[in-house]
């Protein structure tokens, strides 16, 4: 179930929490935390420790299902710019990579498309 958050003292954005499939380049794959209009915070698995440093701009794109008005399911894409603002290690897991909780900041408006064989 997703819910609405809000931070009145910290954020000026309202927060939609929800795990949606969040994707790099490098085929680096995670899951969101939460969402913004300004940005995202997510969780990954990767064997790179650098690739996800503070002050770095990555390309991501985020996928979620809708239901149209017909009922039927649809994926829907958005995929754009995040500057890393923080990143913390969570654990090492050794057979997989090391596991981190990563924010970014959007830097442009993402982009969306539903692909045609949904």
């Amino acid at each position: 179930m997703l819910a609405k958050v809000t931070f009145p003292n910290r954020r000026r954005r309202q927060r939609l929490n929800g795990g949606f499939e969040i994707s790099f380049p490098d085929q680096v794959k995670g899951r969101t935390k939460n969402v913004s209009s300004n940005g995202a915070s997510f969780e990954v698995i990767t064997d790179d420790i650098n690739a996800f440093l503070p002050g770095t701009i990555v390309p991501l794109e985020i996928t979620t299902a809708n239901t149209t008005l017909d009922s039927k399911m649809k994926k829907l894409h958005l995929s754009g710019k995040g500057l890393v603002v923080s990143r913390e290690v969570v654990e090492e897991v050794t057979d997989l990579g090391i596991r981190l909780n990563i924010a970014v900041q959007f830097k442009e408006k993402l982009n969306f498309w539903v692909p045609s064989n949904n």
